[in-house]
């Protein structure tokens, strides 16, 4: 018994127990270590000490090329690689149109992945020909300066679609208009306020009589508009802005699709289908129109309307599209509103 003791109190019992302990700790650390990560950055459960607490790094900077030419196929990444997980933002404006596109992450690597730019806008107005400045912000770094750049654009990007106008071409001879006295309704180019190219049509002046303002009906070649015959997949859609007389029940685009039922070429009133769509005010920015052409069958209230021909909204047989603004004769002032880029897509809206 005394011998237990004697070693009990010994200094090599002492040293035993502390080495013993100082194991111990580390077996729990690596344990606690092994458990809260997987075998890369993208598994990890929860934000990483480095993440939450480790200095912020542009390891690998941004390098634009000088020009990009989106109708060869050519696109733009911003390939960069952080020093961790952070919010960004990229920023893309047109410097003649006021064009925007804008990426946002908080991934450590920005690529292919998740910052391609194909030429698209996020909303009309579209990219031009023009430079194109880029903005590049970490918001919760706050003593990062902001990336600068620039690239200038040589080739748009093609639209996926059936293109019906985008008045580039000017009034052709097949088509209609309708201007009250006091109105002037006309295709406007090259003062940089088109949706899209260098065109739009616009309508200007003082109705106080009536609603109706003006119209343009665009009337299809003796071929049609040749689109899919597929209703229920295929978005109408048109850039439109108003400018002047605006407000959210003080003026909008009413839209009358007229089918040629019995295929003779002529649409007759009294026995086909005219299909009417309205687009309310939004804002006094330029608003992206765009529904199912196969929706037209029904109202509002998503009950079936009531037509001449046989109710069936059918693309191929569509004949003309008549674009009427309206505003509010009792406001006393001039009425405004563009409108441009009149095409059909499949299976999505249009992207500008």
């Amino acid at each position: 018994m005394q011998l237990i003791m004697e070693f009990l109190n010994s200094s090599f019992f002492t040293v035993y127990i502390f080495n013993m302990k100082k194991f111990l700790c580390i077996c729990v650390i690596c344990l606690a270590t092994i458990s809260c990560r997987k075998n890369n950055e993208d598994t990890i459960e929860g934000p990483s000490l480095n993440d939450l607490y480790g200095p912020f790094i542009i390891l690998d900077s941004l390098n634009l090329g000088e020009e990009v030419n989106f109708e060869a196929g050519e696109n733009v990444t911003f390939d960069m690689e952080l020093s961790k997980r952070t919010n960004w933002e990229i920023e893309l404006t047109g410097s003649i149109t006021g064009a925007k596109r804008s990426f946002t992450g908080s991934d450590r690597i920005i690529s292919l992945k998740n910052a391609n730019w194909k030429g698209g806008a996020d909303q009309f107005p579209s990219f031009g020909m023009e430079k194109t400045y880029v903005t590049i912000r970490f918001p919760n770094e706050d003593t990062t300066t902001t990336i600068r750049d620039s690239i200038t654009i040589k080739g748009l990007k093609k639209d996926q679609g059936t293109l019906i106008t985008s008045f580039e071409n000017g009034f052709l001879d097949h088509w209609d208009l309708f201007n009250q006295t006091t109105v002037n309704g006309s295709i406007i180019c090259s003062d940089d306020s088109a949706a899209k190219g260098d065109c739009y049509y616009k309508w200007n002046g003082l109705v106080s009589w009536d609603w109706a303002i003006g119209s343009v009906q665009i009337k299809a070649t003796e071929s049609g508009f040749s689109l899919p015959a597929n209703a229920s997949t295929l978005f109408f859609n048109m850039g439109s802005k108003m400018v002047s007389n605006t407000g959210p029940n003080n003026c909008f685009i009413e839209f009358w699709f007229d089918e040629d039922d019995n295929e003779d070429g002529v649409f007759d009133e009294s026995t086909e289908d005219r299909f009417i769509y309205q687009y309310w005010y939004e804002s006094d920015g330029w608003n992206l129109i765009s529904f199912k052409y196969g929706d037209l069958k029904y109202d509002s209230d998503g009950n079936i309307i009531k037509v001449k021909g046989n109710g069936l909204p059918e693309p191929s047989k569509l004949i003309s599209i008549n674009v009427f603004f309206l505003a509010n004769k009792d406001s006393g002032i001039r009425s405004e509103a563009y409108a441009d880029h009149i095409i059909f897509t499949e299976n999505e809206t249009y992207k500008p």
